[in-house]
Formats: C-alpha cells, structure tokens, sequence
C-alpha cells in the first residue's frame, strides 16, 4: 500500500477477504470450476441472469457456464450489471450481506429505484413488507 500511495494512488486500503477472488492469482481454481462445470448439465435460466464478468445479462446455459468460469478471475463489472438490470425493467435491488456497498455503486439521485439492504434478521424483517412479492408477502 505504501508503494502504491508513494507512486500517487490517493487510497490504497486492505479487503478482508479470504482469498485473491477476481485476479490471475485465482486461475487454479478458475481451471476446477471449469473442470467441474464441464461434468454438470445446465439448463437455459428461466430468467436472465446478470454475468458480472460480461457486465451483461446471460439467457442460455453455455453463456452461463462461460461467465461462471471466467468470473474465478475476471474483474466484476457490478455497474455494467446494474445498468442491464435497469433496462430489462428491474426497479427494486437488495443488497443481501453486510454493509452497502454493491448499492451505494449504483444508486443515482433521483432515480425511482428501490434499494434494499439485508444483512441480519432484523434488516430482514423490516425489508419484507416494503417488498412487492407478487402482491403479497407469502
């Protein structure tokens, strides 16, 4: 962190994460998935599936394994995805996991989006009547 602030990063701030997720430092795990995923059938998604890899959304099963492979190691383009969920008609996120960061990426002033966080049972309780499941809460 130091040498990158010494060559004028303005931030530089370690991840709690368990493992170097996204990056080329992932590729042998990247090779299993695909290993794994070449041996299970896949079904087209009933519905289109956001593929943070591609930024895009996937409507059949190759493209999904495809970005399921590629997302070991990819960079995540969560942006890209929020913009397609946008114009696909979604207007409602939750954010399922502590903090809200994923949201605060893609909230914008203004919008009539509904933005919902869930990271404990009370954050779950109190987010379920505000959302719109089929007309009820069943």
């Amino acid at each position: 962190m130091a040498e990158l602030k010494a060559k004028g990063a303005r931030r530089a701030i370690p991840l709690p994460v368990s493992a170097p997720f996204h990056c080329a430092l992932m590729q042998p795990a990247q090779e299993e998935v695909a290993r794994v995923l070449a041996a299970i059938e896949l079904h087209d998604p009933r519905i289109p599936v956001a593929a943070n890899v591609t930024g895009g959304l996937v409507e059949n099963a190759e493209a999904a394994r495809d970005a399921l492979i590629r997302q070991v190691t990819g960079a995540v383009r969560w942006v890209d995805c929020a913009q397609a969920l946008y114009a696909a008609g979604t207007d409602c996120f939750i954010e399922a996991g502590p903090g809200k960061v994923l949201t605060g990426l893609v909230k914008q002033p203004g919008e009539s989006f509904k933005y919902l966080n869930v990271e404990n049972k009370a954050s779950l309780d109190a987010t379920s009547p505000r959302w719109p499941m089929n007309g009820n809460r069943d």
